[in-house]
């Protein structure tokens, strides 16, 4: 299942740095991996250290071996959970089929397939959700202590890609309950707890690659306030059950659509089948399930940014194990109603080729095989700047492509790049100090309220005299003290003659 997976993630990779399935942010993933610095908050070092070691692959360009990462990561997940329905499901032929295919119903949705296709951190955080459950399964059936132990260092791991793993606490806690005087006891708990905290200890790599000051390096975390200010992300707290009363019900309404196409609509019915089958079968399973998903689900919905809806591939996954619990049913109603092989073996059948309806129906919507969009954006502006020149950059879009092209790829080293809303931040003036000390980085007046477009014009006219200067996408409220003229997709700026500050 894994193999299969992985042929499908490939054929349909992104060949470099994409803007589509909300992959915006794969430029400054991809920079950080490959230049050993820190990527936006929490500065995901799991994940970074991986990305690095996949740069290193001679194939490809650079992106391209990051998205492989994420190709493999979702394929090993998809594998583990066909191993982690095996174990739910009672044993037999029928059994097998069924995981295989509930396997293939989460590596063919298209939450997961479009995250598989892309840098960033969501595959790999769906590999350590299932590998955490397989480790939690196997123990449950009578493993040995080392699958409890090798649990608490995944979920250590796990956390240093993406926090929103601690919502597998809960759950463990409630699937593991009725076992407890297995391992409710020193000789299982201790050896788990030292080797999350092993785990959680790759958090140090934040402090060792701010200390070797990269070109990418989000909050400087050397500091102890800097640390924090990353690991908490304390830039993103205000999105935390952000979402406005007033699109409450316009999410309600897009995330049942997207939960609709996930398996398709047949096998969403199929999955929500399997939760009574559950409840009669493993209850503490489909406890531990409701307790994993309905939090999450909760934080990811009130949530407020456009892509929260990926912070859901761990209920996928478990919505996923619910089909092949529902399959299982059907073909027991089946069996019940009817002593015909013929009817027996078409459910079957039809059950076994629900995820390929999937693959048909998504490949077209998911397939970035072709997709040099966010590449090429970036290599055009940077064709069209003239020698030694700055870049005021804003959006996401054109920063972290733009960041990738000339940190990562090494295009035009000649040209700066300063964000103008993160002028905002102390560390980053700092930063870009040290980087460019060619320039004149605006230090704001602490007697005045200063505003982040104020701090960009400071810039423009401290250096229109030294360097070009060029916008990605200025704000109509610098039209009214700048001119700008597009060349190619950026645009030249010049401040206006008695408009210095």
């Amino acid at each position: 299942m894994a193999a299969l997976a992985l042929a499908v993630y490939i054929a349909t990779l992104a060949p470099s740095i994409t803007f589509e399935n909300n992959g915006t942010d794969s430029g400054d993933l991809i920079t950080a991996a490959y230049t050993l610095g820190v990527p936006h908050p929490p500065g995901y070092p799991t994940y970074t250290l991986l990305a690095w070691l996949a740069t290193r692959l001679p194939i490809g360009t650079i992106a391209y071996r990051v998205n492989l990462l994420s190709a493999l990561s979702a394929a090993l997940a998809v594998g583990l959970a066909c191993r982690c329905a095996q174990l739910l499901l009672p044993a037999g032929r029928p059994a097998l089929l069924l995981s295989a295919a509930s396997a293939l119903t989460l590596a063919f949705s298209p939450l997961l397939w479009s995250q598989a296709v892309i840098a960033e951190v969501y595959a790999l955080h769906t590999f350590f959700a299932v590998l955490l459950l397989w480790l939690l399964l196997r123990w449950r059936s009578g493993g040995s202590r080392a699958n409890l132990w090798t649990a608490g260092l995944a979920l250590g791991l796990g956390l240093g890609n993406h926090l929103t793993l601690i919502f597998a606490v809960p759950a463990a806690f409630v699937l593991l309950w009725p076992q407890r005087r297995r391992w409710l006891r020193p000789r299982a708990l201790l050896p788990s707890l030292l080797l999350f905290l092993l785990g959680l200890g790759v958090y140090a790599y934040l402090p060792w690659a701010a200390s070797h000051d990269p070109t990418i390096n989000w909050g400087d975390p050397q500091t102890w306030k800097g640390f924090l200010w990353a690991v908490t992300a304390r830039q993103y707290q205000s999105f935390v059950f952000g979402l406005p009363a007033a699109q409450i019900s316009e999410r309600l309404s897009t995330w049942a659509w997207r939960a609709g196409i996930q398996f398709a609509w047949l096998g969403l019915a199929v999955a929500l089948a399997g939760a009574p089958w559950w409840w009669h079968r493993d209850r503490p399973f489909l406890l531990a399930s409701l307790t994993w998903m309905l939090p999450l689900g909760l934080y990811a919905f009130a949530y407020n940014t456009g892509d929260a809806h990926v912070y859901l591939l761990s209920a996928l996954l478990f919505l996923a194990l619910w089909w092949s619990g529902g399959a299982f049913y059907i073909l027991e109603l089946v069996a019940h109603h009817t002593r015909q092989r013929i009817w027996q073996q078409a459910a079957l059948i039809l059950l076994l080729l629900l995820p390929f309806s999937s693959l048909a129906l998504h490949w077209q919507q998911i397939d970035l095989s072709d997709d040099w969009t966010a590449y090429t954006y970036a290599t055009q502006a940077l064709e069209t700047t003239r020698p030694d020149s700055l870049i005021v950059v804003r959006g996401d879009r054109p920063t972290f492509a733009l960041w990738y092209a000339v940190y990562a790829e090494g295009q035009r080293p000649d040209v700066a790049l300063v964000s103008g809303p993160m002028l905002a931040f102390i560390w980053y003036r700092a930063h870009m100090r040290r980087l460019y000390p060619h320039l004149v980085i605006p230090e704001p007046n602490m007697t005045e309220q200063v505003t982040t477009d104020d701090l960009v014009r400071e810039l423009i006219a401290a250096n229109q005299e030294q360097v070009p200067l060029y916008a990605s996408d200025p704000k109509e409220t610098w039209e009214e003290w700048a001119d700008f003229a597009k060349e190619g997709p950026i645009y030249r700026i010049q401040l206006r003659q008695g408009e210095e500050p």
